[in-house]
């Protein structure tokens, strides 16, 4: 049979799907460097042609996520003629409805795997540089129109910053001591709310300004997101 040629980007991204799927499958712990050769049917070498190991893969996958979330939330942002209170909406939408379109616990499950601790770090890092990008220049805007109330904007996007990351670090942690599924669910869903909460007053909004997504879809995957997580951590 004839060696097949692909673009190396296209092997890169090939390689990746092809571990997500596995990860989905069995476990982000389970999954290993022969897998993903043998579904792809390339030598080992291919794959350490891309990746120094299944540890540098995994990295490269979740940040493949966050850039298409990122790309997602800069596409949302509407554009002249939106107040600034209008287009931090669009952002939020548009992270939940990302979220929720992958319907992944995956990523969840590998990022907070108690040996990934500086990995996550790593990542939240760069995801926290790339959302500055995309909220700064939004509440600048309204501060200038209006639509927030605020005493200084990039100060305002420093605490919005430290409740999208720090704080919802912080209901993580305290989410793991849940002892059951639905108190766990509990837990993240208040947790989510009273985050939202905190950033509409933050940027001087009315409650409910932000509403979190409703409906089983999101329960179910918080249940199973309690699950894995589980599994991973007997």
């Amino acid at each position: 049979m004839a060696r097949i040629t692909k673009d190396p980007a296209e092997r890169r991204d090939e390689l990746l799907d092809i571990a997500l799927g596995l990860c989905r499958e069995h476990g982000f712990e389970t999954m290993n460097v022969e897998q993903v050769t043998r579904a792809a049917g390339v030598a080992k070498g291919t794959f350490y042609h891309y990746f120094a190991s299944k540890e540098e893969m995994l990295e490269q996958l979740v940040q493949r996520f966050g850039d298409a979330l990122f790309q997602s939330l800069v596409s949302a942002v509407p554009g002249a003629g939106a107040t600034g209170a209008e287009r931090l909406r669009a952002i939020m939408n548009a992270a939940a409805e990302y979220k929720l379109a992958q319907a992944d616990i995956a990523y969840a499950s590998f990022l907070y795997h108690a040996g990934n601790l500086p990995l996550r770090h790593r990542l939240f890092a760069t995801w926290r540089g790339q959302a500055r990008h995309v909220l700064m220049p939004v509440i600048r805007d309204g501060v200038a129109d209006g639509s927030f109330s605020v005493v200084n904007a990039d100060c305002a996007t420093d605490i919005v910053l430290m409740l999208w990351f720090d704080a919802a670090d912080q209901l993580w942690e305290r989410a793991l001591l849940a002892p059951d599924a639905d108190s766990f669910v509990a837990t993240m869903l208040h947790g989510a709310a009273a985050i939202y909460q905190a950033q509409e007053r933050v940027l001087g909004l009315p409650d409910g300004t932000f509403e979190l997504p409703e409906g089983s879809e999101l329960i179910a995957l918080t249940t199973q997101l309690f699950h894995s997580i589980d599994r991973n951590h007997p």
